[in-house]
C-alpha cells in the first residue's frame, strides 16, 4: 500500500502557540493552579494529557476562583474577559493570532456603527466569541442555505463581512456574493486562515488521487469536520478517526493508495500512531518475507543495535582522522557501551515522553521490559571485559562512564531543597540529554582506543577527533529531539529545542553543520589530522539533505528516519575502513 500523507498535517501555528503556552506555564516554578476556560483546543486526547500535567478545563466562568486560567486558542468574548479580570485572576492569553485579527476588523467596524455578518458555526466558541465584539449587532450565516436570515439584516446599515477562520473558502466567497447580489453595503474582509485554505486544497488535491483518506483528529473539531466535508466530496471512501483504536483491518480492504490528513489540533504523536496502525495492518496483508524483515529492520533499530553499529562506525572514523589502525576491539567495545547506555535508559523513560512521540516503541519496551534489561546489562559487562584488552586505564574509564549513564536517571538529588529547583536525578536537568549523550559517545569512539595506541598525529588530531565526534552526536540527538518536541513538551521533558525553541535550534544545527566542514576542512589542510577529513565532507552533506527534508515540514516515520541518521555513521565507518585500505 502506498501511503501519502498531507503536508500540512497536524498542529497549525495557534493550536501549537496555545498548547506550547500552556505547558510553559505548567513548568514554571513555584507550581499554581492552573485552568483553561474551555477546551484549550478541539482534541480530547491532548486534554486528557493536559490534565494529566495538572492543567484543568473549566467551562463555567462562575467556578473559576484562584490561580491562572488560560484563553483558549479560539479566544473568548470582550465581557467574559472583564469578567475574569473582575476575580483577579491571572490570565494568560493563548487566542490564535489570526482569531484576534478577527476580532479587531469587528470592533473597528462596531465603533462606527457597523452591522457584523459573521460565516461560521453559530455554536463554535470562536464565532461564540467574536460576536461578543460586534456591539451594533451581528448574523451569524453557516452557508448559502441560510439566505432567508438576510430578512434580519437591518436596512441602510453597512455591513462588515468577515469568517469564522477556519470556515470554507468557496462558502465565504457564495455568500459574499449573495450579500452583493442583494445590494447590501459590504466590508469585505477574507479572515480565513491561510492554513486552512493550505489544508483543505491539499486534501482535496490528495483524495483526487486515492483510493481513501482517512482524517485524523477531534469528532468535535470544526476545521477537521470539515477536512473530513472536503475529503468526501473527492474521494469514494473517507474515514474519521480520533485514535489508531478505530482502524480495523476490513477498513483497508482493497486499498492500494491511501491518503492520510489531519486537522489543526491533531498532535504528531497521534498521527504517527494512525500511520503505524496503518502500516501494521498492510504488513499483515502482504505475503512473503517482506513483512518480517520490515519488523527486523524496526526492532534493530528501536532497540539501538543500528545505533550500536552507528557508535562503531564513528570510532573507525576517530581512528582514521587520528591516523592509527582501525580496531575492531574499540568498535565493538563503543558499540556495546552504546547499546546498553541507550537501551537501559530508554526502558526508564518508556512511560514518558515516549509513550507520546512513538507509542509503538513504549509499547514495545513495556511487553519486553525484562529481555531488554538483561541484554543491557550483558552488553555493558561485555564492553568492560572488552576493553580490558585495550589497557586497564581504558577499562577504568569506560566503567565510570557505564556508572554515571545508569546513574542518568536516578533520583541523586531527591534530598535538594533548594527554592525554585524540582531537580530530583541528572535527567532533570534542563538540556542535559543531548550534551552527556554527545559526551559518552565522543569519548567512547576517540578517547578511549587513544589510550592502547600511539596517536600519530599526536594531541592535535586526538583533540580534533573528539571534537567532531561530540558535534556529530550533539546534531544527531538534537535533530532527534525537533522532530520529537511534541511529546518531549506534554511528557515534561526539558531537551535543547524546548529550551530554546525549535527555531532557535534549527539555526543551530544549521550553523554546526558549517562549523564541523570547517574544521575538516582546516584540520586536514594544516595537517592537524588525516586527510579523511575530506572525505567526512560527505557525511555532512547527507545530513544536510535529512535536516532539508525534515524542515520542509514532512511528517517522518520516525524510525525509518532515525535509521537513516545513525546509518549514516555506519557510512562514515564504511568510508574510514575504504579510506585505510586505499590510503
Amino acid at each position: 500500500m502506498r501511503i501519502s500523507i498531507a503536508k500540512t498535517a497536524g498542529f497549525c501555528m495557534g493550536v501549537r502557540r496555545a498548547v506550547d503556552m500552556a505547558l510553559d506555564l505548567n513548568r514554571q516554578n513555584p507550581p499554581m493552579p492552573i485552568v483553561t476556560y474551555g477546551p484549550l483546543i478541539h482534541n480530547p486526547q491532548t486534554l486528557d494529557l493536559l490534565e494529566s500535567r495538572g492543567i484543568k478545563q473549566q467551562n463555567s466562568l462562575e467556578a473559576i476562583e484562584v490561580g491562572t486560567v488560560v484563553i483558549r486558542a479560539h479566544g473568548i468574548s470582550p465581557q467574559e474577559r472583564l469578567r475574569l479580570e473582575e476575580k483577579k485572576l491571572n490570565i494568560v492569553d493563548a487566542t490564535c493570532p489570526r482569531v484576534t485579527r478577527v476580532q479587531a476588523l469587528i470592533n473597528k467596524h462596531a465603533q462606527k456603527g457597523h452591522f457584523c455578518i459573521i460565516v461560521g458555526d453559530e455554536d463554535h466558541p470562536e464565532v461564540r466569541g467574536l460576536i461578543g465584539f460586534a456591539t451594533s449587532g451581528a448574523l451569524v450565516i453557516s452557508g448559502p442555505q441560510m439566505i432567508e436570515r438576510f430578512a434580519n439584516i437591518p436596512v441602510g446599515m453597512d455591513l462588515c463581512v468577515v469568517a469564522q477562520t477556519t470556515q470554507e473558502p468557496e462558502k465565504f466567497e457564495q455568500i459574499v456574493k449573495l450579500l452583493k447580489d442583494k445590494g447590501f453595503k459590504l466590508n469585505v474582509y477574507k479572515t480565513i486562515c491561510d492554513s486552512t485554505r493550505k489544508r483543505q486544497n491539499e486534501v482535496k488535491e490528495l483524495a483526487q488521487g486515492v483510493d481513501m483518506v482517512i482524517v485524523v483528529g477531534g469528532k468535535g473539531s470544526g476545521n477537521t469536520n470539515r477536512l473530513t466535508d472536503v475529503a468526501t466530496e473527492n474521494c469514494r471512501r473517507v474515514l474519521h478517526v480520533e485514535t489508531a483504536d478505530e482502524i480495523h483491518t476490513t477498513d483497508l480492504f482493497g486499498i492500494n493508495r491511501l491518503g492520510v490528513t489531519a486537522g489543526a489540533s491533531t498532535p504528531n504523536w497521534q498521527i504517527r500512531s494512525v500511520i503505524e496502525k496503518i502500516k501494521q495492518i498492510d504488513l499483515s496483508q502482504r505475503p512473503g518475507i517482506w513483512p518480517k524483515l520490515r519488523d527486523m529492520l524496526d526492532i534493530t533499530i528501536m532497540t539501538y543495535v543500528w545505533a550500536a553499529l552507528g557508535g562503531a562506525g564513528l570510532t573507525m572514523v576517530c581512528s582514521t582522522l587520528q591516523g592509527n589502525p582501525v580496531g575492531f576491539s574499540p568498535a565493538i567495545v563503543t558499540g556495546l557501551f552504546v547499546f546498553s547506555m541507550h537501551l537501559l535508559n530508554r526502558i526508564q523513560e518508556r512511560s514518558g515522553a515516549l509513550r507520546f512521540n512513538t507509542p509503538e516503541i513504549a509499547l514495545f519496551y513495556s511487553k519486553y521490559e525484562v529481555l531488554l534489561s538483561v541484554f543491557g546489562s550483558v552488553s555493558a559487562i561485555m564492553a568492560i571485559i572488552l576493553s580490558y584488552t585495550m589497557g586497564l586505564d581504558s577499562m577504568l574509564m569506560l566503567i565510570g562512564m557505564i556508572i554515571t549513564g545508569m546513574l542518568y536517571p536516578a533520583p541523586l538529588f531527591k534530598w535538594l531543597q533548594i527554592p525554585g529547583i524540582k531537580w530530583k536525578a541528572l535527567k532533570d536537568i534542563p538540556g542535559s540529554k543531548t550534551p552527556l549523550v554527545a559526551l559518552g559517545w565522543a569519548m567512547a569512539a576517540a578517547i578511549l582506543p587513544a589510550f592502547s595506541v600511539k596517536t600519530i598525529f599526536g594531541l592535535s588530531a586526538l583533540s580534533i577527533s573528539f571534537l567532531v565526534a561530540t558535534l556529530l552526536v550533539f546534531w544527531r540527538t538534537s535533530l532527534s529531539d525537533l522532530i520529537d518536541i511534541q511529546g518531549d513538551r506534554i511528557g515534561g521533558r526539558d531537551t535543547i529545542p524546548i529550551i530554546f525553541g525549535g527555531r532557535v535550534t534549527e539555526r543551530l544545527l544549521s550553523i554546526l553543520l558549517i562549523f564541523l566542514s570547517l574544521i575538516l576542512i582546516v584540520s586536514s589542510m594544516r595537517n592537524y589530522a588525516t586527510n579523511f577529513g575530506y572525505v567526512l565532507l560527505l557525511n555532512l552533506l547527507i545530513f544536510k539533505f535529512l535536516f532539508d527534508f525534515y524542515r520542509r515540514g514532512h511528517l517522518v516515520d520516525r524510525l525509518l528516519f532515525e535509521g537513516f541518521i545513525d546509518g549514516n555513521f555506519v557510512l562514515a565507518g564504511i568510508f574510514s575502513l575504504i579510506f585505510r585500505l586505499v590510503f
